[in-house]
């Protein structure tokens, strides 16, 4: 019997230390040597952990043919259905969802998660329908009803109550400011002198969309200060934010008892704006250094097709390169902007991107970007470049608004969105950037 608690230890550990790669190895290798249904259920704990959802698959179908008891099965169903869901395969999700409702038909858990998979087979107004009759009894609940139905607030222009159910809900208790230095916190609010840390979550795309907000606390006559422990280790960005005139601080130490502070992701819902308040135009610039000049006469457009792949949400976005690239002008420059992959056909800038300076003024020189919801498009809308998104079904906060036109109220016009109507095929928005480009990229 493979011990649980020691396999989780290591599990977790590699994964702080984001080594992912060799916690999946780890898994797989005691993969092999599984052999009850107690192991199958430590592995799939621990392949949860590490986001290993292919091993996760192979678990819960390992305990859900061996469960004996109807409450084995039970659990052993929602393990599966979980793990679809992951794996972004909704419909059979919605099998063993069903199944399940059938012994426990107002279960709202239960109820959350077909709603949850009915999204991402793109029936909202079903998935919403269903919500409303779910009956929050704990806080947890509440909060996932109201993020659930986030995307429906956004919609019809609700965009501060839209951004703070998205963002807002599931906020773990931040020991560091609450209990160690006993901040105050700012939910909103005209507090003129006073300090405010910005507390830096997500990734540096998540902070490139957020970080026009801290200019709004500026002219509240608030002095913002943006904390991010792990700047220290990616002194890049600190620089780019300095650069663009924000204070940026990455150790608690720098910070007095008298500041207050708050959530970066949800500045727009707490200063209360609206969608016409969300753009005022670009915001970062490019350093334009000799060192990263391209000369390159043809049509020039910069790609990506997915993120970081441990990120549990890039199953939905990751496009098939070549299915990317085939929707693309024969006879273009194409710069894939990746620092791990290479492709056949483009042209790498694997060694070129050693800073967010250096990605900037790449960006700056291609004619377009194209790419799935990553951090590139954020950054190329934040500096005003030409950019087509092409976004999941299960699409990220700042592609839902009352929009119907390709657009974002989250850049400027020439930024497009291209999106995705069926599960897991890409034809559609796929056509619609071929479309573009033949009509001389005009829409």
């Amino acid at each position: 019997m493979l011990e649980g608690k020691s396999i989780l230890y290591v599990v977790k550990s590699l994964i702080s230390q984001e080594k992912h790669e060799q916690a999946h190895q780890l898994l797989d290798f005691f993969a092999e040597h599984a052999t009850t249904l107690a192991d199958f259920d430590t592995l799939g704990e621990a392949a949860l952990k590490a986001q290993h959802h292919k091993l996760r698959l192979r678990c819960a179908e390992y305990t859900y043919t061996h469960s004996t008891t109807s409450e084995q099965l039970y659990n052993s169903r929602e393990n599966l259905y979980k793990t679809y869901n992951a794996l972004n395969y909704p419909e059979k999700a919605l099998f063993y969802i069903d199944l399940n409702l059938k012994i426990k038909p107002n279960d709202p858990d239960t109820l959350m998660n077909k709603a949850f998979n009915l999204a991402l087979m793109n029936q909202r107004s079903e998935a919403e329908a269903l919500i409303s009759t779910v009956s929050a009894t704990d806080k947890k609940l509440a909060e996932s009803i109201e993020y659930s139905l986030a995307g429906k607030l956004l919609r019809e222009g609700n965009t501060a109550k839209g951004i703070n159910g998205f963002i807002s809900t599931f906020k773990p208790k931040n020991e560091l400011f609450e209990d160690t230095l006993k901040l105050k916190f700012w939910d909103g609010g005209i507090q003129p002198g006073k300090t405010i840390v910005i507390n830096g979550e997500g990734g540096v795309g998540d902070e490139i969309i957020n970080i026009r907000f801290l200019d709004y606390l500026k002219r509240m006559g608030m002095r913002p200060i943006l904390y991010s422990s792990w700047h220290m280790y990616r002194p890049d960005t600190v620089d780019l934010f300095r650069r663009h005139g924000h204070d940026v601080v990455t150790n608690h130490l720098f910070l007095k008892k008298d500041y207050l502070w708050t959530h970066m992701m949800s500045l727009p819902g707490y200063l209360g704006l609206t969608e016409k308040e969300i753009w005022e135009g670009p915001y970062l610039k490019p350093l334009r250094q000799e060192k990263n000049r391209i000369n390159d006469s043809r049509l020039k457009i910069g790609i990506k097709c997915n993120g970081n792949p441990y990120f549990e949400q890039d199953v939905y976005r990751s496009i098939p390169m070549e299915q990317l690239v085939g929707s693309l002008p024969k006879d273009a420059a194409i710069y894939y902007f990746d620092k791990v992959k290479t492709h056949p056909g483009t042209i790498s800038l694997k060694y070129k991107l050693n800073t967010w300076d250096d990605t900037l003024d790449y960006i700056d020189q291609m004619d377009i970007i194209v790419s799935s919801c990553t951090s590139l498009v954020h950054a190329a809308g934040a500096i005003g470049k030409t950019t087509i998104v092409i976004t999941p079904i299960a699409e990220y906060y700042t592609w839902t608004s009352t929009r119907k036109d390709n657009r974002t109220v989250w850049y400027g016009e020439n930024f497009y969105n291209f999106k995705q109507t069926k599960v897991r095929s890409w034809a559609e928005p796929l056509q619609q950037v071929t479309d573009f480009f033949n009509n001389g990229m005009k829409l």
